[in-house]
C-alpha cells in the first residue's frame, strides 16, 4: 500500500510539473510586442544586417526603411544605455546573434557619449559594468522562440501579466524596432526638462567616459567587418540634451576618430537637432526616426555605390 501511495504522489507531482511547463510555455507563446520591449529581440533567428546602440537607436531606426533602400534585410538589435553599452557583454550578445555565414551584411553602429561611459567609481572596473547581470547579460540563447531562458531571468512580475498587462504606448516590432505611440501635438518641453534633470542631476554626476567600453567598440567594428561593411551614425537629439552630452564629452568626434577609421563611414546627424521632434529630447519621435533612417540609409547607399565605383 505504501509503495502504491508512493507512485500516485510521483505521478502527481510529475503531472504538476507536466503542465505547469505547458502552461508556461503556451504563456511563452502569447508573448507580444505589446508585452516586454526586449523579448522579441531575443527570439528572431540569425541576422545577416543589424542596427546596434542604445534606446536612441532602439526608438529612432527603423529597418523596413533601410530594408526598402539597401535592399537587405535588417534588425534593430539595441536596447538602452543600461542595457547595451560598449562593452563585452554587448558585443558576446552581437556574436549569437549574427548569421556568420553571411559576407556582405551592413552593420549600422549608434554611437554617443553615453555608451562609451561608465557608472562605475572606476570608469576601467569592467566586472561592475551595470550591463553585466542584465538581459544581455542574463540570456545566454538569442535567437529561440519561445524564450523562456529571458523570461526566467528577466520578469520580476506574474508572468501571466504578459498576457493581461501589455504596454499601451510601446510596441517592439518584429525586426528590433521599439515604437513609441505619442502624439506629436502631445509632445511637451516639460517632457524634454524631465528627461535633461534626470541626466543632469543623475547619470552626469557618475558617468565618465570609459576606455574599456571604447576598446570594445573597437572590437565590435572590427568583428562586424569580417562578414561585411559597418557604419557609424551619431543621432540626432533636443538642443538642451546635446549640451549634457557635451559637458560628458567635449570633443566627441575627435575621441572616437580610431572608431571611425575602422569603419566605412562616419554621419554626425546632431548638426540637424533643430530640425527635428523627439518625445522627450533624448529620443527621435517616430515621425523624425523615419526621416532620419531615410537619411542614413540613403548616405549608406551612396557610400556603397562610390566605394563600388572605385573598385572598377
Amino acid at each position: 500500500m505504501a509503495l502504491e501511495r508512493m507512485k500516485k504522489f510521483i505521478f502527481k507531482i510529475l503531472s504538476f510539473i507536466l503542465i505547469s511547463v505547458l502552461l508556461f510555455l503556451a504563456v511563452c507563446y502569447q508573448v507580444d510586442g505589446y508585452s516586454d520591449s526586449f523579448y522579441i529581440n531575443f527570439t528572431t533567428p540569425k541576422q545577416s544586417s543589424l542596427i546596434l546602440g542604445t534606446s536612441r537607436a532602439a526608438q529612432g531606426l527603423q529597418p523596413k526603411i533601410f530594408d526598402a533602400i539597401l535592399k537587405k534585410q535588417f534588425s534593430n538589435y539595441s536596447f538602452t544605455v543600461l542595457h547595451s553599452p560598449f562593452g563585452e557583454t554587448y558585443l558576446n550578445s552581437i556574436k549569437k546573434k549574427i548569421d556568420t555565414n553571411t559576407k556582405q551584411g551592413i552593420f549600422i553602429i549608434a554611437v554617443d557619449p553615453w555608451s562609451l561611459s561608465s557608472f562605475t567609481k572606476s570608469p576601467e572596473d569592467s566586472l561592475s559594468f551595470r550591463e553585466i547581470k542584465l538581459a544581455l547579460g542574463n540570456t545566454k540563447i538569442v535567437n529561440i522562440k519561445p524564450n523562456p531562458f529571458y523570461l526566467m531571468n528577466n520578469r520580476d512580475q506574474r508572468f501571466y501579466d504578459l498576457i493581461i498587462d501589455k504596454q499601451s504606448d510601446f510596441f517592439l516590432h518584429d525586426d528590433g524596432w521599439l515604437e513609441v505611440n505619442i502624439a506629436l501635438d502631445s509632445l511637451k518641453e516639460e517632457d524634454v526638462d524631465k528627461k535633461i534633470k534626470t541626466y543632469r542631476k543623475g547619470m552626469l554626476r557618475k558617468a565618465q567616459f570609459s576606455k574599456t567600453r571604447f576598446k570594445y567598440l573597437l572590437k565590435t567594428i572590427n568583428f562586424l567587418n569580417a562578414y561585411g561593411e559597418v557604419y557609424l551614425v551619431r543621432l540626432p537629439i533636443h538642443e538642451k540634451m546635446m549640451t549634457v552630452d557635451n559637458a560628458l564629452m567635449a570633443h566627441f568626434n575627435e575621441d572616437i576618430e580610431e572608431a571611425i577609421t575602422l569603419s566605412k563611414g562616419y554621419l554626425d546627424l546632431t548638426t540637424m537637432n533643430k530640425d527635428f521632434h523627439y518625445t522627450d529630447g533624448n529620443h527621435l519621435h517616430k515621425s523624425s526616426g523615419k526621416i532620419v533612417s531615410n537619411i542614413i540609409a540613403n548616405w549608406i547607399d551612396k557610400n556603397r555605390n562610390v566605394h563600388d565605383k572605385d573598385m572598377y
